[in-house]
């Protein structure tokens, strides 16, 4: 039987230029920002969701919310996770579950000088899934000057622009880029 490792690294597929694609629960279109230092609490707590275990509410901190760059929809960082990415972690999870659910049957035939009449044989689980493949290089790159990032938009998308970080309104494009800074009131 292979082992398993006891570190797997889960990270968000990234583009060429580095840029990580997230999509609207909302109005479903997709945009990339860059890796921020809240993807990994995102990830985990997916994953923590979908392969519940006790202490849950020990294993990973707050995330911020974010904003859709195109709507302005405000929702938690764990809700932008594309089809895709959504699925790999599902598949994760259920990998997970399946060598944890190994390991615990697996015990029996480990100390079978315990119990030397055990009532079932433990099959191993198939390899966890590996990465995801690197993300296409498809989507136009705009400066945002409120946060002083960049963020990557559908090629025809000329109406404005919200700031996935702070939720900043930028006036639309049209031809060159015009930037226009509107604060929203909450």
């Amino acid at each position: 039987m292979k082992e398993v490792p006891a570190i797997v690294h889960v990270e968000l597929p990234r583009d060429a230029g580095g840029f990580v694609r997230r999509e609207c629960p909302r109005c479903q279109r997709d945009f990339k920002t860059r890796p921020c230092r809240h993807d990994a609490n995102i990830l985990q707590r997916r994953l923590a969701s979908l392969f519940p275990f006790e202490n849950a509410h020990e294993s990973f901190d707050e995330v911020p919310d974010w904003w859709c760059l195109y709507c302005g929809h405000r929702a938690a960082g764990d809700e932008w996770l594309t089809p895709a990415q959504q699925a790999h972690v599902e598949d994760l999870a259920r990998s997970w579950a399946n060598h944890v659910r190994y390991e615990q049957l697996a015990h029996v035939s480990r100390t079978l000088s315990l119990n030397p009449r055990p009532t079932f044989v433990s099959v191993p689980p198939a390899a966890l899934p590996g990465p995801m493949s690197p993300d296409s290089d498809d989507l136009r790159t705009l400066p945002l000057v409120c946060c002083g990032e960049e963020v990557k938009a559908l090629w025809d998308w000329e109406g404005p622009l919200f700031c996935p970080r702070c939720g900043t309104r930028h006036g639309g494009l049209s031809g060159r880029q015009q930037v226009r800074l509107e604060f929203i009131e909450e």
